[in-house]
């Protein structure tokens, strides 16, 4: 490495969180304008933002097959009949229940009240309230109210329509309704903005924006949740759904007994007519036969006999039953309804029906709410054929026993009746029409006692859910939050400026500070160089003066001394200036450095090698037709090409014309004699040679120089050429590099900040005994 390493410190430094603050505070002005406008959008966000509110409810769905112990192998036929919660929320959400809670709360028709920041819905403030008779027109319309009249006007988009009666029907384009007045709400000033909603797009709504879903997989509670604007129509929504959901539940639960009640009601009217002409009958064969009595033994016989007969008659009823439970079986249209189990003896049968019916009622609620061919609905239909295949088998098996039992009760009666055929015909024809009246009786009491039980069965249904929590609302409006909104607008107004600034950094191609040249390079900035005042033309420094810029070369020349502590004395040191591209300022740094080794009292020569683009003679006001070209190829001597400059112990030799072929000029040999003759003379030979970056001149002049200066300029040069510049120095093309940071417009450096700017303010006050220009941030909190 080169000798600048006593000035290349480790460059793995920590975050410099000042330096990093200090970069976006030189623009403080534009982050209180993006944060205030952040804030003002904020505010008016909140401003014209309905807000949204939450309204919840809780629902308990009972499962009745959990409280039964000891479930058979026949009621696992009817695992999908009980409550499953995936079912129930289908049915809460289902479109069918939400339709008729929208057709209940008529909220097809919405009434608003017009703001300057928004439109306002008046749910329960609306004066007035419409009936819908036919299908409305989308457009909304306005009702103006007149105060002390019963009429109002019909406006479209402020226009007048008409003037109509409260309560009067209008027919017009709309569709056909009637406006009636709420009195319990008193009149507005300003017309009510009646608006119309598609009932499919209503629902549709409604259904997506429902929250419904289980609290936990370990319990049957459901949580029902809605957002709206205003809580006291969440409130509505919900209640009714839920009421809806529950009214529904009922009506599947009580098919069943309303079937059977009517089955009972159609055998009583039968049996009643039948019991009435019996009576008749033994009443007219007593009064016309003049019997009053039996004797014991017909009575014995007969007795049994009637007792047979009510056997065999009862069984006819079971056979009727079976007939109708069979008709019930094989009737496949949907929505059959179930047969009366209460009339069925067996209670396996009994158990079977009842189970089919439930099952009936799962697959007719869940055909309303799933798709067909859903795998529950197949699962529910599976069971139903399991639970059919049952019955008719049992069917099969108690007609054969009715079947046998009939027959033994028709021989026993045969036998009785041989033996009765002993009692006198009169009597015996008398017992006969007594025992069917009898047995009609008997069977009258029976469906009578049934439809009792049925009856107090329909009365007891109970729905197999319960509200838990009737519906309420959080409180405050879930929507906007307005901590988290000012908190975005904070961070909005924050990030927008330092986004556009850091983009702007990192699109910006030319240096931009000390800290990336040292990060980029390795290498330490040797000295820093002000930029200069526009108004200023002169390119020499004044150093009788004591400007900031002078006192920056000055620096530079005292460090230049550390650098010659090793060289010897009474020989001239060479200090080359490059650059990497035109326009760095090299011309300017070398004759301000030799200017200012010069009021030392020290010999300065400047070479003027930049041989292609010369501007050394322009600043010395030179004479530039004999110079280094002319000595280079020998038609000229060292000392006839030495001129005088305008500043005391400072010569130089200018480029001289501008040779087609620099580099072989400077590469013929001649150099080196050039420096010997020149280091017999003066103390400093500065060499201002053309752009490192461009031409290989530089690169040629490298074994001669002790020291070579590289001018990097504040927002001129490339960033790209920092990598150059740290390759150069890896190569050890020159015995010792250093780098000096020129042109530095601190106002516009990212680095310096506050702090930086401040000291160049007060180091030229200091330096030339002037007022220091205070930051405008100190100003503000500085008393004057």
């Amino acid at each position: 490495m080169s000798e600048n390493n006593i000035f290349n410190d480790d460059q793995e430094e920590d975050f410099d969180i000042l330096g990093f603050i200090f970069k976006y505070l030189r623009y403080w002005y534009w982050f209180v304008l993006t944060v205030t406008l952040s804030f003002a959008g904020a505010y008016v966000y909140i401003k014209y933002y309905t807000p949204i509110y939450k309204v919840n409810a809780t629902l308990l769905i009972k499962d009745e097959k959990l409280s039964k112990p000891g479930i058979d192998m026949m009621e696992e036929f009817s695992a999908v009949g009980s409550k499953q919660m995936d079912n129930e929320i289908e049915v809460l959400r289902s479109r069918s229940l939400v339709g008729k809670v929208i057709d209940n709360l008529n909220l097809t028709v919405s009434y608003w009240k017009e703001t300057r920041s928004r439109d306002r819905e008046l749910y329960l403030d609306s004066p007035i309230k419409i009936n819908i008779k036919e299908s409305i027109n989308a457009e909304p319309f306005y009702i103006q109210h007149f105060s002390d009249d019963e009429y109002f006007l019909l406006n479209l988009k402020k226009e007048n329509i008409g003037k109509f009666d409260y309560s009067q029907l209008i027919k017009s384009s709309y569709g056909q309704f009637r406006v009636f007045r709420n009195k319990e709400v008193p009149t507005l000033k300003e017309p009510v903005k009646v608006v119309f909603q598609s009932r499919e797009g209503l629902v549709n709504q409604l259904v997506g924006s429902l929250q419904i879903a289980p609290l936990s997989y370990s319990t049957s509670f459901i949580s029902l949740g809605l957002e709206t604007a205003i809580p006291e129509k969440g409130k509505a929504i919900l209640s009714k759904l839920l009421e809806e959901y529950a009214f529904n539940s009922l009506e599947d639960k009580n098919r069943e007994a309303t079937n059977t009640l009517r089955f009972i009601e159609e055998r009583l009217k039968l049996v009643t007519s039948e019991l009435g002409d019996v009576e008749q009958d033994v009443e007219q064969y007593r009064r016309a036969q003049g019997i009053t009595d039996l004797g014991s033994e017909a009575s014995l016989f007969l007795g049994k006999v009637e007792e047979n007969d009510s056997k065999i008659n009862e069984l006819d009823v079971q056979a009727k039953v079976l007939e109708g439970v069979e008709g019930y079986i094989n009737n496949t249209e949907a929505g059959n309804l179930a047969p009366a189990t209460l009339m069925v003896n067996d209670p396996v049968l009994s158990g079977y029906i009842s189970q089919y019916a439930q099952l009936e009622a799962e697959r007719s609620k869940l055909a309303r709410s799933v798709q067909p061919g859903n795998p529950l609905l197949e699962t529910v239909n599976g069971q139903m054929k399991n639970v059919k295949q049952a019955i008719r088998e049992n069917i099969a098996n108690q007609k054969n026993n009715l079947s046998v039992s009939r027959n033994n009760l028709y021989r026993l009666n045969n036998r009785l009746e041989s033996s009765i055929s002993t009692i006198p015909r009169k009597e015996r024809e008398y017992v006969g029409i007594k025992r069917q009246a009898g047995i009609k009786e008997n069977l009258y009491l029976l469906l009578f006692q049934k439809r009792e039980e049925t009856a107090l069965s329909y009365a007891s249904t109970v729905t197999d859910s319960r509200v838990v929590d009737v519906p309420y609302s959080t409180g405050g409006p879930i929507r906007p939050v307005k901590n988290n909104i000012y908190m975005f607008a904070l961070l909005l107004g924050l990030g927008l400026p330092m986004t556009v600034l850091f983009l702007k950094e990192i699109l910006t191609n030319t240096v931009q500070s000390k800290k990336q040249i040292e990060q980029k390079t390795g290498m330490k900035v040797f000295g820093e160089m002000s930029l200069r005042d526009t108004k200023e033309t002169n390119e020499l420094i004044d150093f009788n003066g004591r400007s900031f810029l002078s006192e920056q070369v000055r620096m530079i020349r005292s460090n230049l001394q550390y650098l010659l502590t090793d060289s010897k004395p009474g020989v001239a040191n060479i200090i080359l200036i490059t650059s990497s591209t035109g326009n760095e300022g090299k011309s300017f740094v070398s004759l301000n450095i030799a200017n200012s080794l010069a009021i030392q009292g020290k010999k300065v020569i400047v070479l003027g090698f930049d041989l292609r683009k010369p501007k050394l003679n322009e600043y010395l006001d030179l004479n530039n037709k004999k110079g280094l070209s002319n000595f280079l190829i020998g038609k000229a001597q060292i000392e006839q090409i030495i001129q005088k400059t305008k500043l005391d112990n400072v010569f130089s030799i200018p480029s001289g014309p501008i040779p087609p072929n620099p580099a072989e000029l400077i590469g013929n040999g001649k150099i080196k004699e050039l420096f010997e003759v020149l280091k017999q003379t003066f103390d400093y030979i500065l060499i201002d040679t053309a752009p490192m970056g461009l031409v290989t001149d530089a690169t040629l002049l490298a074994p001669y120089a002790d020291i070579v200066f590289y001018i990097v300029r504040h927002q001129k040069t490339s960033k790209q050429f920092l990598s150059f510049i740290a390759d150069i120095n890896k190569r050890n093309i020159f015995k010792s590099m250093h780098l000096i940071f020129n042109g530095v417009n601190h106002k516009n450096s990212a680095e310096y900040g506050f702090g930086y700017g401040y000291g160049y303010e007060y180091g030229n006050s200091y330096f030339l005994q002037k007022q220091a220009k205070k930051p405008f941030l100190k100003g503000l909190f500085s008393k004057k």
